[in-house]
């Protein structure tokens, strides 16, 4: 259809016949005007109008052709189906919304009417009972308010009483049971006057005991504002004379000063008590007197979680947090009690009693109030290590602990500043110290308990102190020039800190640090004094690993070797290979056959010594660290190879030692069986064993006359039926379940939008609440503030 759209409406509507001429009897005309019904005017109409207008027609367009399953079959999106689809969900939609509502504006209702009868929701109540309560309610109800359609005229209602709505009289007089003043007020203000023939008098109309009532308001009114006129008149007044009363009060105050300022001898002594309690130390609740069951179940929930946060610590999974301002250190809140008394930091205060006993005579009258402090010796604390062994030179070495813990006492960080800073700093000086006391061959024990105490709190300067000793050890084994300092450097930091650690900031240097040497000690041997050094080390590496028990391979590398050095005839030992290649070093190293072994222990002063001869006490020493590192690491699935390298050496061993070292014969029967046990164990990795299970197999099933139109085959016509029924039955089930959880998550819905209107509204009514209350105080605050100016500046 060409042309514009005025001239396809005209050809439209001539084509239906609605317009044009209509008397023609044209054959081509099939619907005149004459002959057009009113209905099919009606359709015509509407569908020319529905054809021209394109704005009512809703179709949803997509930009790519999207189908979805709908009521079990494709849907294209836009389609009419899906836009029929989508128009009745939101009818339903709105229909629960009008039922929600409904339901809502009846809940709480029943039938339409509420019961609000006195009584009825009590179950305490008799049926006598709430008839007697609901007629005196409303016998008050009515007394109190009178019904505006009431037929009784206004006379009988105001003859009515509060008991009941009756009033007694005598001879037209209200009776009371009042005093004589009180029937004769009632008799005045209910009743008009006597006329002068003796008429009874008249009750006065309800105008006339309004008049009475606005004037009697009226007058009290006028004396209340007199009252508070006067009372505005005074406080003016006092506000005018504040100033002179102010100067007589302080006049008068000057005088009682002045009359008791000479204070007898009983007020001064009451004072200095007075003082003294201000002073004294307060006293606090004892802790609750444990069994002696609790305080071991005390203990061992704290061993416990050390032992927890060890293991923690152990496998790498503890969470570093950074220092933040809030953080004290442990000292902060023991600083002064006496638990560092206990640890053993306690000083003598004084040797000579009789100072004591004098110092308590001088100073027993003075009353400061004040815990009294023993008279000690002046004590410096050192700076360097050289000021150190200065101020001890002079003491004997039974006294030098005595000294240290008294320099702590001195310098506790709560008594003057700086003195934790002075604190760390001695901590690194005993360190350095017990390293000192340690290459003198002194004892040094002492002291590193001293250090194991003061670290807990102390640890700063300590950690930089070690890491500086750590470094200086590098360069001695590069030049291999160890000192007796450096193996009892490892002791001491095994003492000090956690070794069993993922990582720590001490422990893992020192442990690269001990394999290094022991490396360059199997490669590179000096002496037998060298070899000597490298197993007191593997020694202080299996007390590092008695706890996270982890595999050291230089361990057993330098055992296999060492011992190879050290054993006779290693040329007849099975296994060439593991032999050294220098063979000077072998003669030089290894035992005769005739040698006597000597079991006693080494001392770390022998390894640094070339006068004894250590092999036969170096073996036994290599032949119990073998029995220890099995015992540590038994449950290590390398096991296996490290006996493997461990029995052949034993084996040799017992040809020339059985008798001389009898413990061998038990350590390789012992590596024997074990070895024997794990190995029996040990099996290579398979895939997971699972039963056989048979495939499936169905016998196809065929229709002879299959028709994809009909739903069942069975002959039995009930049966069918009945199965018929079944699924109707599922399927309405399922789409009444549907229908159920729709209207559950509608009416959800719904109620969490009434809860968040509701919140909103809530706050919104605080906040303007809160805004009124501040700006109410603001006002009167700065009134307040106003009125204090003027009164400061009027006087």
């Amino acid at each position: 259809m060409a042309g514009s759209q005025l001239k396809q409406l005209k050809a439209a509507l001539k084509s239906k016949g609605l317009i044009g001429q209509t008397n023609t009897k044209s054959k081509k005309a099939k619907h005149s005007r004459s002959e057009t019904k009113r209905d099919e005017k009606e359709k015509h109409i509407n569908d020319i109008r529905d054809q021209f207008n394109k704005f009512d027609q809703r179709v949803n367009r997509t930009k790519h052709d999207v189908s979805i399953i709908q009521n079990g079959s494709f849907v294209k999106m836009g389609s009419k189906q899906h836009n029929a689809t989508s128009q009745r969900n939101g009818a339903v939609q709105r229909t629960m919304k009008m039922q929600y509502e409904l339901e809502k504006s009846k809940k709480g209702k029943t039938g339409g009417v509420l019961d609000k009868r006195f009584g009825e929701n009590d179950s305490h109540l008799t049926k006598e009972e709430k008839m007697l309560a609901r007629f005196t309610r409303e016998r008050q109800g009515t007394s109190k308010k009178r019904n505006a359609f009431s037929l009784e005229s206004d006379e009988e209602q105001d003859e009515e009483d509060f008991d009941g709505g009756f009033t007694l009289t005598h001879s037209g007089h209200e009776l009371s049971l009042d005093d004589e003043q009180t029937v004769r007020y009632v008799d005045e203000d209910s009743l008009a006057p006597a006329d002068e023939e003796g008429q009874p008098p008249r009750k006065k109309s309800k105008k006339e005991v309004m008049k009475e009532v606005i004037a009697k308001s009226k007058f009290y009114k006028q004396q209340r504002q007199k009252e508070f006129a006067k009372t505005q008149d005074d406080i003016a007044d006092l506000d005018e004379e504040f100033g002179d009363v102010m100067d007589d009060l302080r006049g008068i105050q000057t005088k009682q000063q002045s009359i008791f300022s000479t204070k007898t001898p009983e007020s001064i002594e009451y004072d200095a008590k007075v003082r003294e309690l201000t002073y004294e130390r307060r006293a606090v609740p004892a802790d609750k007197t444990k069994t002696e069951e609790e305080i071991r179940k005390e203990h061992e929930d704290k061993m416990k979680k050390l032992e927890a946060d060890r293991l923690r610590r152990m496998e790498g999974f503890v969470e570093e947090r950074d220092v933040v301002a809030d953080d004290l250190d442990d000292e902060f809140w023991n600083a002064g009690s006496d638990e560092n008394e206990e640890e053993g930091f306690t000083i003598k205060e004084s040797d000579n009693e009789e100072e004591e006993d004098l110092s308590e005579e001088e100073g027993g009258d003075e009353p400061t109030g004040r815990p009294k402090r023993a008279k000690t010796d002046a004590v410096v604390m050192p700076s360097t290590h050289a000021e150190f062994l200065d101020a001890h030179a002079s003491l004997d070495s039974s006294k030098h602990s005595a000294h240290i813990m008294k320099i702590c006492e001195t310098y506790r960080p709560n008594l003057a500043m700086g003195n934790k800073e002075k604190m760390n700093n001695f901590v690194g000086i005993l360190f350095q110290h017990a390293l000192y006391l340690a290459d003198e061959s002194k004892d040094f024990e002492p002291i590193v308990k001293i250090i194991k105490k003061l670290a807990e709190t102390y640890n700063q300067t300590l950690v930089e102190t070690v890491r500086e000793e750590i470094n200086e050890i590098q360069t001695r084994i590069d030049k291999q020039d160890l000192q007796m300092r450096d193996l009892v450097f490892f002791v001491i930091v095994g003492f000090l800190f956690s070794t069993s650690d993922h990582y720590h900031l001490i422990v893992t240097p020192c442990l690269i640090l001990m394999n290094e040497i022991l490396s360059s000690v199997i490669f590179h041997p000096k002496n037998i004094q060298t070899v000597g050094q490298g197993i007191f080390i593997v020694d202080v590496l299996l007390s590092y690993q008695r706890f996270a028990k982890r595999f050291d391979p230089e361990i057993v590398n330098f055992i296999e070797q060492a011992t190879l050095m050290l054993i006779p005839e290693p040329e007849k030992l099975q296994g060439k290979d593991k032999l050294l290649s220098s063979t000077k070093l072998q003669e030089a190293f290894s035992l005769s056959k005739s040698a006597k072994i000597q079991l006693e222990s080494l001392s770390v002063s022998q390894l640094f010594s070339t006068e004894n001869d250590i092999k036969s006490q170096l073996l036994v020493k290599l032949v119990s660290i073998m029995d220890k590192l099995v015992a540590l690491w038994k449950e290590k699935s390398c096991l296996v190879e490290i006996l493997e390298s461990f029995i052949p050496i034993l084996k040799h061993l017992v040809k020339y030692f059985a008798s001389t070292m009898p413990q061998l014969a038990d350590i390789l029967t012992r590596f024997t069986r074990m070895h024997k046990n794990i190995a029996a164990q040990r099996k290579p990795l398979t895939l997971q064993q699972h039963r056989a299970i048979a495939i499936q197999t169905l016998a196809p099933k065929f229709e002879e006359n299959f028709n994809p139109d009909k739903k069942s085959y069975d002959v039995n016509r009930e049966r069918q039926e009945l199965n018929k029924v079944k699924h109707q039955l599922k399927m309405e089930r399922k789409a009444a379940l549907k229908d159920i959880r729709q209207e559950n998550k509608f009416v959800a819905r719904e109620q969490i939008g009434e809860k968040k209107k509701m919140y909103e509204e809530y706050h919104r009514k605080m906040a303007n609440i809160v805004n009124s209350i501040s700006t109410v105080e603001g006002a009167e605050k700065n009134q307040y503030e106003r009125e204090k100016k003027q009164r400061k500046g009027g006087r």
